[in-house]
């Protein structure tokens, strides 16, 4: 107990500070690639920023404006076919979108909840993009059960049918899942990469909802808010968490995807 009460000392001297240094509230920057009209430009922007808002419910605002940058795709089978983060000087997403899409089917895809839950933690490269995409697939029902688009129950079930499947087209039973990872992203598989990874992470916080200290959501908001600007590596965010959570949850978990065999367990989750 001890332990736990200097951990949240600690914590809420960092958030104390990193408020304090905030000179203004972060905001959404939009940048617009191709021709779009007024009313296009109206909904698309509603759309991201709902979802942003939905995000930071959840984990508070970024230390940073985060800029959106529109592409154009007519005649798309989907709203989003595809988006991508910015991670240079400026953090971000380009969406490619098809506007001729109602609105409706862009609150409910999953693509803007993912892209922009990345921007939560840092690039920590490519090699450990399971952990990345882990924890934005993870994020993502998150925010869409924030922005009331799923029920808790749908966000359960969601989680559960993707890790089936995902379980299923895992072909490295010998492998721990964090070294067969970069075969999986080499062979295509990127649905089995990210819910494996987001089984981590879905770990993590039944974990820390059980534990004494803060669950995983407030572990993450405390980070967003001290830490996020620091340029860091795996080992040194997973201290920071541990140290943030007063647990060893995140490296022991780590460890376990590390040396344990096969697709990670995940039935006990649910």
């Amino acid at each position: 107990m001890a332990s736990l009460a200097a951990g949240l000392v600690r914590l809420l001297v960092l958030c104390l500070l990193a408020t304090a240094s905030l000179s203004a509230r972060a905001e959404l920057r939009f940048h617009w690639q191709d021709a779009f009209s007024t009313e296009e430009k109206a909904e698309l922007t509603a759309w991201v920023t709902e979802t942003q808002e939905a995000l930071e419910s959840l984990v508070g605002t970024p230390p940073f404006d985060v800029h959106i940058f529109f592409h154009r795709i007519d005649g798309a089978r989907e709203p989003v076919p595809w988006a991508h983060t910015e991670r240079s000087h400026r953090q971000g997403v380009n969406f490619h979108v098809d506007p001729r899409f109602p609105m409706e089917d862009f609150r409910d895809d999953w693509t803007a909840p993912h892209e922009l839950s990345h921007l939560v933690l840092p690039y920590l490269g490519s090699k450990h993009a399971w952990f990345a995409e882990g924890f934005a697939s993870y994020m993502q029902y998150q925010v869409m059960g924030a922005m009331g688009v799923l029920s808790a129950a749908e966000v359960a079930q969601s989680y559960e049918r993707k890790l089936q499947r995902a379980e299923q087209n895992y072909g490295y039973p010998e492998r721990p899942f964090a070294q067969a990872a970069k075969r999986l992203r080499a062979e295509g598989k990127y649905p089995v990469m990210y819910w494996g990874g987001a089984a981590y992470f879905l770990s993590v916080s039944e974990e820390l909802d059980h534990g004494e200290g803060p669950g995983l959501i407030d572990t993450v908001t405390h980070y967003l808010s001290c830490c996020r600007q620091n340029e860091e590596s795996l080992d040194t965010l997973l201290a920071e968490l541990d140290q943030l959570s007063a647990s060893d949850v995140f490296v022991r978990n780590l460890q376990h995807f590390q040396s344990v065999p096969g697709f990670p367990a995940f039935v006990h989750l649910f």
